[in-house]
């Protein structure tokens, strides 16, 4: 065999592998979303809609148009007492009923952990088995009581969401985007404050936010933010951080339209530019 012919070979090889890593990947966070979805779907008849709402990463992805994948659901919640939770989110996650529906999309739950359940903070994380990952896709769900805004309303989940995966039309509790663009730019500036590392996904999101329709100065006014901070903190971010954070929870197609130094570096002088006009 010439060596010509073995490097096509190799070639070959390697597209075929990268390829494959391509859709195994695709099919865990897409395993992680429809475990999301369906969750939801039962929370649903269990609680109150006027009692939570879903917020960050799930809300955006879920009502508010976003590309990027949510690795994680967080929801904010008030008046059920944490035992009364406990025991409803247990139910679900351990009952027959979601695991059927989940087995059909051939997912299954192999591992939930409790590792807080406070008066102000209940998380279960799990291990999902997913297409191509027999260790299990980590994902997980924190309801906060540290206060349930009332810039909220009850929608559908996105459409397109629900016919790609063909599950149910479902209505769900959720922030507005005004709202969604608040927490963003609060946790933004907040980790500036904390001194923390402050996560591209919230500048993405934020960026997003805007480029839907949301005017920061009207969603900012009449509220007191550290803009200074959020402004230093979108600064501070990179094209890698952009990699690490953002760019493994877009699809291939997505990714490559912000997958360039010029594209992020845009991305962050126009939301500045926005936070700017606030000062």
């Amino acid at each position: 065999m010439g060596c010509g012919v073995l490097i096509y070979l190799y070639i070959d090889i390697y597209i075929n592998i990268n390829n494959n890593r391509i859709v195994f990947e695709r099919a865990a966070k897409e395993s992680v979303e429809i475990f999301h979805l369906l969750f939801l779907a039962q929370l649903s008849r269990k609680l109150d809609k006027s009692l939570f709402a879903v917020k960050g990463g799930c809300n955006l992805r879920f009502f508010l148009g976003s590309v990027r994948y949510s690795e994680d659901l967080d929801l904010d919640i008030q008046v059920t007492a944490p035992e009364t939770l406990r025991k409803k989110v247990g139910g679900i996650l351990d009952g027959a009923s979601l695991r059927a529906v989940l087995e059909i999309k051939n997912i299954a739950i192999l591992r939930v952990f409790e590792p807080k359940q406070t008066e102000t903070t209940q998380r279960w994380k799990l291990a999902l088995r997913a297409p191509g990952y027999g260790e299990g896709v980590q994902t997980k769900i924190e309801f906060s009581r540290r206060g349930l805004s009332e810039h909220r309303e009850v929608g559908p989940v996105d459409p397109l969401l629900i016919r790609r995966y063909g599950l149910a039309p479902v209505l769900m509790p959720h922030y507005r985007p005004e709202e969604a663009f608040r927490q963003k730019l609060r946790a933004l500036s907040g980790r500036a404050q904390a001194q923390a590392q402050a996560q591209a996904r919230d500048l993405f999101d934020i960026a997003l936010l805007l480029d839907s329709g949301v005017r920061a100065k009207e969603a900012i006014e009449g509220f007191d933010f550290p803009i200074e901070e959020a402004r230093a903190a979108a600064l501070s971010l990179d094209f890698s951080d952009f990699k690490g954070q953002v760019g493994a929870y877009l699809d291939p197609d997505d990714l490559k339209v912000y997958d360039s130094p010029e594209v992020w570096d845009a991305l962050v002088r126009r939301v500045v530019a926005q936070l700017d006009a606030e000062t």
